[in-house]
C-alpha cells in the first residue's frame, strides 16, 4: 500500500490554504472568521457550505459534508488520500515520496509502463499485417483512421506470448506482473490475458492507461467482451471510457450522454457529439452517478434497444436520480445499438432520439405499459418504483416524482404518499452494531451526548486549562467517534482540527464531527465548563439507570410482583449517585 511520510502530509497541510483551494470550485464570500457559498456537494439557493481557515477544515450543514483540504479534494475529484496528496504537492511545487511495505511507489511506476508498452504494442499490431483483418472490420463499422489513433484502439493477436515477450527481461517485478491485469498463469509460466481481441485503452482523467477493454475478433471464445480485472490502478465503478477526452465538453454542454459500449462511445464521437461517456466493463453504480454529478446534473442514458440494455438503462437513472442527477431515458430503436443507429439514421436520428428522451420514472411507466395493466400488477409496479424514489436524497425532487407518479397513474395522492411511508418505513435498515451510535443518532441531543460535546468545545478554547482533567477522565467517554475526537485532540494537540478529521476514515463519523470542529460556541469559563459536564457524565448514567428501574418497580406492582429487590436496587444507586457527586 502507498504511504507517504507524515512530515510531508503536514508540510503539504501547512503549506495549502484551504480557503484557496476550495475558492477553484466554490465562489466563497467572507461573513465573520469563516467563509461560505453553495455547497459543491448537493444542490442549494441558499449558501450553507462554510469553510474556516484557522482550523483549516470545511463543513456544509446543508448536506453534512466536511473534513481537511485533503477530504475535500478526494470528495470533489474522486482521489485517494494518497492522490489527493500528491495533487496538492504537486500545486505547491512539495515532491511527494511514496513508500511502503511492498515498494509501492515502484509498483505503481511500473504498472503505469506496463499499461503503455501493451499499448503500444496493440496500436503496433492493429496497423500491421497481422492486424489487417481487424482493422478492416474497424473501418467497415465506419470507423476512421483518426479516430482509432486519438484512441490508441490496437489489436491483440492470436498468441499466448506477444505481451509476455514485449516485457520480459526488462526487469518488471513478479509482483507488477501480476498485479497488472494483463497476464495470467499458464502451463508454462506467465502468458497474455487478452489474446485475438480488438483492444480498448481505459484512461484515468489524467490520461493515463490503467485498464483495456477487449472485443473477440476471429476466435471461437465465448465471451464478447474482456475487461482487465480490478487492480491497484482501476477500480471499475468509478471510471468511464473516454472522461479524459470528454469531461470538458459535457462541462460546456451542461448534460452527458451516457451509452454502454466503446463501439457506442467512438461512433458518436465521431460524428459530432463530444459530450459522451461509456460505463467501463461494468453495471453503472453509485460511484459512477457520484463521479458524473461532479461535471453534469443532466444525462442522456442512451443504451442498447434490447430488453437487456433498457432495464440497464433504468437502473442507471434510478441512480442518478438518487444522488441528485435528472436522468433522462433515450429510446433506442429496438434490437439495435447506438452504434448501428448513428451509421443507419446519422445525427437527425440521434438528435431526435435525445429531444425525444424521457425522464426516467415516465419512462418506466411506459415501458412497463402502466397504465394497461391490471390492478394487482399495477400496484406491484407502483411499490417497485416508490422503493427507487425512496432513495432519492433531494426532497424537491423526491415529492416531483410522487406527484408525476400519482397523477400518470390516477392514484389520489394522500394514498400514493401513505404508500411512500410504508416504503420509506419497510426500507429502513436496523442498525449496524458495528457503526458508530453517533452516527447512527447524529443529533446528539442526549444529555450525555451533550456533555461530551461541550467537553470537546471547551478543549478546543482552552487546551492548556483542560488538557490534564479531560485527559483524566476520558474514560467517560462513552461515543466512539466522540471519544476517538478527545483522544486525538489531547494527542495531536487542540489546534489540529484538520488532522482530527483526516484521521476518520468513515464518511458518516467525519462530517459529524466537522460539524463539531466547526462549531464556534463560545466557552467563557473551560475549565468550569469541563467540571460540570464530567459531573453530568458520571451522575447521568446512574439517574437513567434509577429511572428505568422504578418504571420496573411499577410494572412489577401493577402485576402483583415482588418488587423488593428493585427497591433495594434503586437505594443501591441512589448512595452511588451521591458518591458520584461528591
Amino acid at each position: 500500500m502507498a504511504r507517504i511520510s507524515q512530515e510531508t502530509i503536514d508540510r503539504i497541510r501547512s503549506s495549502a490554504d484551504i480557503v484557496d483551494v476550495v475558492s477553484k470550485y466554490v465562489d466563497l464570500k467572507k461573513r465573520g472568521r469563516n467563509y461560505f457559498g453553495l455547497c459543491p456537494f448537493h444542490s442549494e439557493r441558499t449558501p450553507s457550505f462554510s469553510v474556516a481557515p484557522e482550523k483549516e477544515i470545511y463543513h456544509c450543514f446543508g448536506c453534512g459534508a466536511g473534513g481537511s483540504v485533503f477530504n475535500f479534494l478526494m470528495e470533489k475529484e474522486n482521489l485517494t488520500f494518497v492522490e489527493s496528496v500528491q495533487e496538492l504537492g504537486k500545486d505547491l511545487g512539495i515532491e511527494v515520496q511514496l513508500s511502503g511495505d511492498s515498494g509501492s511507489k515502484q509498483l505503481f511506476t511500473q504498472l503505469y509502463e506496463l499499461h503503455e508498452i501493451a499499448s503500444s504494442a496493440y496500436e503496433e499490431k492493429l496497423h500491421s499485417e497481422l492486424g489487417k483483418k481487424a482493422l478492416e472490420y474497424l473501418t467497415e463499422r465506419g470507423l476512421e483512421n483518426d479516430t482509432l489513433k486519438k484512441f490508441n484502439v490496437g489489436f491483440a493477436p492470436d498468441s499466448w506470448e506477444f505481451l509476455t515477450d514485449r516485457v520480459r527481461g526488462k526487469g518488471y517485478s513478479r509482483e507488477s506482473i501480476d498485479k497488472s491485469g494483463l497476464f495470467g498463469k499458464g502451463k508454462s509460466g506467465v502468458v497474455d490475458r487478452f489474446r485475438s481481441r480488438i483492444m480498448f485503452p481505459i484512461m484515468n482523467r489524467s490520461g493515463r492507461i490503467i485498464a483495456f477493454g477487449g472485443r473477440v475478433f476471429d476466435s471461437d471464445d465465448p465471451a464478447k467482451y474482456m475487461n482487465s480485472p480490478e487492480t491497484p490502478l482501476y477500480r471499475k465503478s468509478e471510471v468511464f471510457y473516454g472522461y479524459h477526452n470528454t469531461a470538458t465538453s459535457i462541462r460546456e454542454e451542461g448534460s452527458a450522454i451516457m451509452v454502454e459500449g466503446y463501439m457506442d462511445f467512438l461512433q458518436l464521437y465521431q460524428s459530432g457529439i463530444h459530450n459522451v461517456l461509456a460505463v467501463s466493463g461494468t453495471a453503472f453504480t453509485d460511484r459512477h452517478a457520484i463521479q458524473i454529478g461532479k461535471i453534469t446534473k443532466k444525462v442522456y442514458l442512451m443504451y442498447d434497444g434490447d430488453e437487456a440494455g433498457q432495464k440497464a438503462a433504468l437502473r442507471a437513472g434510478y441512480a442518478l436520480l438518487k444522488n441528485g442527477i435528472a436522468a433522462f431515458v433515450v429510446r433506442t430503436p429496438e434490437g439495435i445499438d447506438p452504434d448501428d443507429w448513428v451509421r443507419r439514421d446519422g445525427m437527425d436520428g440521434i438528435n431526435e432520439g435525445l429531444n425525444d428522451a424521457m425522464p426516467v420514472m415516465n419512462y418506466h411507466l411506459e415501458y412497463s405499459n402502466a397504465v394497461d395493466l391490471p390492478a394487482v400488477e399495477r400496484s406491484a409496479l407502483v411499490k417497485e418504483i416508490l422503493s427507487e424514489i425512496a432513495g432519492v436524497k433531494d426532497g424537491i425532487i423526491r415529492d416531483d416524482l410522487l406527484r408525476t407518479l400519482s397523477g400518470r397513474l390516477n392514484i389520489n395522492e394522500d394514498e400514493m404518499i401513505r404508500q411512500f411511508r410504508n416504503t420509506v418505513t419497510n426500507n429502513r435498515r436496523p442498525p449496524d452494531p458495528g457503526r458508530s451510535t453517533t452516527a447512527q443518532s447524529n443529533d446528539l441531543s442526549s444529555v450525555v451526548q451533550k456533555a461530551q460535546v461541550e467537553i470537546i468545545h471547551a478543549l478546543l478554547a482552552n487546551g492548556r486549562d483542560t488538557k490534564d482533567l479531560v485527559s483524566a477522565n476520558k474514560d467517560l467517554f462513552t461515543e466512539p467517534l466522540l471519544r476517538n475526537i478527545i483522544e486525538k485532540l489531547l494527542d495531536l494537540g487542540t489546534d489540529t482540527s484538520s488532522e482530527v478529521l483526516e484521521s476518520i476514515e468513515d464518511k458518516e463519523d467525519r462530517e459529524l464531527a466537522a460539524r463539531i470542529l466547526m462549531s464556534d460556541n463560545e466557552v467563557s469559563d473551560p475549565k468550569a465548563n469541563v467540571i460540570e459536564c464530567i459531573l453530568t457524565l458520571k451522575t447521568q448514567p446512574i439517574k437513567d439507570e434509577i429511572k428505568e428501574t422504578r418504571m420496573k418497580i411499577r410494572e412489577a406492582e401493577s402485576s402483583g410482583e415482588d418488587s423488593s429487590e428493585l427497591i433495594l436496587k434503586v437505594g443501591q444507586l441512589q448512595a452511588q449517585l451521591q458518591t458520584a457527586s461528591e
